[in-house]
């Protein structure tokens, strides 16, 4: 978790460098943190020997005047020995290309609501008698909201820019693959951002653009040949799609109002089954499969969590579940099963056991207010006491994180290695405003999200309780998840708790998979990440974030622990039969390849 900005080639007074995020012909982009204000930007460095003072004063001036939600504001303007850096809005989603590339499938409602984000920005800019003249994927960035994606249209001003440098006459400006007919005559209007879209649009719907090839077979494309538009397509769609790639500038929409009008028109004619619809389609659909019991043992009541232990070994040796009061422990193969169809030790507790959690030199069973370390021959040992109802981020750590379950939120951190019964050490975190949750992210930092409404703040703390920094999503976090990639974790956003949130830290990105379920435990195995709900549904993402495999009727878990790289473990209670399935993905019949 250390700072980078020291390896890097540009230094910041003001701000902390958090990663390299984006690459381009005059610079390179940047995420950071403002020291004093704790607000987190993009730094756009831009290379000296490519801008003259002049030259960039003046697309400094159009960026500067465009104010608008939909478009990446500039707040300032840093200067360093090596060059000059626009502090911009930062867009913790990447660029729509990369969205594109990873083939991540969007519902139609997203697609239409990101265009006219879009046309918002551009109406704003054509106000202002600016015309971007080099709109695509690039140069949209993606913001997190509770509803999903929020576009915002960056580098305005920049095919000017190049025009410039080029020489007035030199040759057409821009990227050919989304350029006007009248672009490559060097002329250029509104109606030309307007076509630019239209294969924006295409490109979301289709999963290619209606043209490719060289620069001299896209001017010849551009200029004279129909974009093929699929049949497939809601009629509306098709017809919007016509008049926005019309080769005549008269007859396409004449404004970003008129066309973000028709986008809105043209919704509400469709069904609610067409907007839940999803782009592009994919060359091969995602398996579907139905549980079929594979191996279990029978457990004495509902259970209340499940925890593997790897203590003394690389792989888990044993298998714990919570029962009322009592914690069992289970032996299980080298092949990661049960041995026995009856568990080998048992702990009884006074009260109801709410979590059991792996440690480094063994296992705790957490009670309503009390850590009890489970020893050898069915002893107890009381690691710590607390006043308030407690709860514990799950890890295989070393110090253990306790959260208390009462408002106002108190944190402790307990040595799960140190002489018992210990001490707990409290530490202090910002002001909560809403709702507290913790997570390990590794043995030496922990993450607390505050969810205040539609917002969620993140704090990372140090285990010495020194705080790192500060960031906010435009969105809710309902449920925390480790992964197994650092300074990275998991998490369930959305209105309709259906998004799959991969968040990394360093540098602050947010991975976004809308899943078909709404998912009560998420975590990772070999092939991706994986959600599985109380109702007894699972559906597996890869690692791009594309949907890949679902399993129904599942027996309805109570609680479930990951056993990477292919297994999981269900407890579950129907009637009056409680087991514990051990299920490997690989024998689901999934048509994915391991």
């Amino acid at each position: 978790m250390a700072s980078t900005a020291s390896s890097g080639p540009l230094q910041s007074a003001n701000y902390r460098l958090l990663g390299l995020v984006g690459q381009g012909q005059f610079g390179q982009v940047y995420c950071a943190i403002h020291h004093k204000a704790a607000r987190l930007v993009a730094l756009k460095h831009l290379n000296r020997d490519r801008l003259t003072t002049r030259r960039f004063l003046r697309e400094l001036r159009f960026l500067l005047s465009l104010e608008h939600p939909h478009i990446v504001n500039c707040y300032a303007l840093e200067q360093s020995a090596t060059g000059r850096q626009l502090v911009l809005d930062y867009c913790e989603g990447g660029t729509l290309r990369s969205i594109m590339e990873q083939e991540t499938q969007l519902t139609l409602a997203e697609i239409l609501t990101l265009v006219t984000d879009i046309l918002s920005a551009l109406e704003h800019a054509h106000s202002q008698r600016i015309v971007h003249c080099d709109i695509k994927p690039e140069n949209i960035l993606l913001s997190l909201t509770p509803n999903g994606w929020q576009a915002k249209v960056s580098d305005f001003g920049i095919a000017r820019l190049n025009q410039e440098l080029r020489g007035e006459h030199t040759g057409a400006t821009g990227s050919p693959a989304y350029m006007a007919p009248e672009r490559f005559y060097h002329q250029y209007a509104e109606t030309s951002d307007l076509y630019a879209v239209g294969i924006i649009l295409y490109e979301l719907l289709v999963g290619d653009r209606p043209f490719s090839g060289s620069h001299t077979q896209l001017m010849v494309a551009h200029l004279n040949h129909t974009a093929q538009i699929p049949d497939t397509l809601p009629q509306g769609v098709q017809s919007l799609l016509c008049k926005a790639l019309e080769k005549l500038m008269a007859r396409r929409f004449n404004t970003a109002s008129e066309m973000r009008a028709a986008i809105v028109s043209m919704r509400q004619t469709l069904m609610a089954a067409e907007l839940r619809e999803r782009f592009p389609k994919p060359i091969i659909t995602s398996s579907v499969s139905h549980f079929h019991p594979q191996m279990s043992v029978p457990l004495a009541g509902i259970c209340q969590a499940v925890c593997l232990s790897t203590v003394g070994s690389d792989a888990p040796s044993m298998l714990f579940t919570a029962v009322d009061n009592s914690v069992y422990g289970w032996s299980l193969t080298p092949a990661g099963t049960c041995a026995e169809q009856q568990p080998i030790q048992q702990w009884q507790l006074e009260t109801p056991v709410q979590q059991v959690i792996d440690c480094p030199n063994g296992v705790i069973a957490v009670t309503h207010n009390a850590l009890y370390r489970l020893a050898a021959d069915h002893v107890l040992l009381p690691v710590a006491t607390f006043t308030d109802p407690i709860r514990v981020a799950a890890g295989n750590h070393r110090w253990i994180m306790v959260q208390s379950a009462v408002t106002p939120a108190r944190f402790w951190l307990v040595d799960s290695l140190g002489a018992v019964p210990t001490t707990p050490h409290l530490f202090t975190v910002d002001t909560p405003q809403g709702d507290l949750r913790g997570l390990y992210l590794d043995d030496r930092h922990f993450l607390i999200a505050d969810v205040v409404g539609q917002e969620t703040h993140l704090q990372v703390i140090t285990r010495w309780g020194k705080r790192l920094g500060r960031l906010s999503l435009q969105a809710p976090l309902h449920l925390l998840a480790r992964s197994q990639h650092p300074n990275q974790f998991l998490a369930q956003s959305g209105t309709h708790k259906k998004d799959l949130l991969v968040i990394s830290l360093k540098p602050f990105r947010v991975m976004r998979c809308r899943l078909e379920i709404t998912a009560d435990w998420l975590g990772e195995l070999v092939i991706g990440r994986v959600g599985v709900s109380a109702a007894g549904q699972l559906q597996i993402a890869n690692f791009q974030g594309q949907i890949i495999g679902r399993v129904d009727h599942l027996p309805p878990p109570t609680a479930i622990s990951f056993h990477p790289p292919c297994s999981l473990w269900l407890a579950t209670h129907q009637g009056n039969s409680p087991q514990l399935h051990h299920i490997d993905i690989r024998e689901l019949d999934l048509e994915i390849v391991f």
